[in-house]
């Protein structure tokens, strides 16, 4: 054990006087924040309306898919308003069980009061498609009216979904980009081939670099929350150390994908396109910057097994809906999952020489 500590600390010292490393990790990202940080992404798009139909039918429905304003999601009116209240969703359209036909009577609209625009404009566009189907239909007309209430919601920013998943996409690059780059350049000196003539168990220069990894990694996750909180009023309301304990395991994943890479790669320059092809996908479609919800539905569901996505999603609910751990089980069985595969892939393509 104290030989295995003496690592641990050589390790720290080494990592510590890599500059290059230090501004990849840590800088780096916290630059990302400010510069999207100038950016307004909250600006009117598409509005987020959730809809509750209790009436059995569809015609509505069928027709506000049409308007291309409205990204629609349906659920039961509990878990519908719960995401308006968290500011998931702008607006909530609940269909009454007794509609029939164009003699809908009164549909509720709560809306997300910090978003009075979204509000507005869902009410006029409900009740313009609702007006043009009873315009058409031969029953009897009678006016469907739209009635809006508001609901005060906890409004989350972009700024907000940003942070945890530059967090998380830091994590990764720390795991993959660190651990490739450093190791291949200790193979191609024979540091590592040395290491056998020596008295120390290369196992244990192994756990002190992950172990180094892993605490620089928890330092990332204080330095980039705590600058949200301090500077950009990042909404955090979960726990740290449930958001430590899911980067951790993303860390190990990305970890073990990192010792992979390192094992196929002959040089440096071997390690840039591979790592690229494996990194670059994940942050693009797996939910960093921007949400999953407009991607297509063939696409969408191969993001979802992302290890980047498990992960973000991961840390996003935890920092800013204030999820324990039992509310991220689907994120933590995937990371669970991917940290074995990660695993056996390493053990079976790592090399020392």
């Amino acid at each position: 054990m104290m030989i295995l500590w003496k690592l641990f600390i050589a390790s720290l010292k080494m990592y510590s006087r890599q500059r290059e490393a230090l501004i990849w990790n840590i800088l780096l990202p916290l630059f990302m924040i400010v510069l999207f940080a100038f950016v307004d992404f909250g600006g009117l798009g598409k509005i987020e309306l959730g809809v509750v139909n209790q009436s059995g039918e569809y015609w509505l429905l069928d027709s506000l898919k049409h308007v291309q304003t409205l990204s629609i999601v349906e659920g039961t009116r509990e878990e519908e308003l719960k995401f308006l209240k968290l500011g998931d969703r702008d607006v909530v359209l609940v269909i009454p069980p007794e509609s029939s036909g164009a003699r809908l009577g009164e549909l509720s609209l709560f809306t997300n009061d910090g978003k009075p625009q979204e509000g507005q404009l869902a009410a006029l566009i409900i009740q313009r498609v609702c007006d043009d189907v009873v315009l058409k239909s031969i029953d009897e007309k009678s006016r469907i009216h739209v009635r809006v209430e508001h609901v005060q919601s906890r409004n989350l920013t972009y700024i907000d979904r940003l942070i945890p998943g530059i967090l998380a996409m830091s994590i990764m690059q720390t795991g993959i980009f660190g651990v490739a780059f450093g190791f291949v350049g200790l193979k191609k000196r024979g540091i590592l081939r040395r290491l056998w003539v020596t008295p120390i168990n290369p196992n244990d220069f192994i756990i002190a670099q992950v172990a180094t990894r892993l605490i620089v990694l928890v330092i990332q996750i204080v330095i980039m929350i705590g600058c949200g909180i301090l500077f950009f009023d990042l909404h955090f309301v979960g726990s740290f150390l449930d958001l430590f304990l899911v980067g951790i395991l993303g860390g190990i994943v990305f970890l073990a994908i990192g010792f992979a890479i390192s094992g196929i790669s002959k040089s440096e320059d071997q390690v840039a396109p591979i790592a690229n092809l494996i990194t670059l996908p994940m942050i693009l479609l797996g939910g960093v910057f921007f949400s999953r919800s407009s991607l297509p539905g063939i696409v969408h569901t191969i993001t979802d097994v992302f290890p980047l996505t498990y992960l973000a999603d991961g840390l996003r609910t935890i920092a800013i809906d204030g999820a324990t751990l039992g509310d991220v089980v689907p994120q933590l069985a995937g990371l669970l999952v991917w940290s074995i595969i990660s695993i056996i892939l390493a053990v079976k393509m790592f090399r020392w020489e």
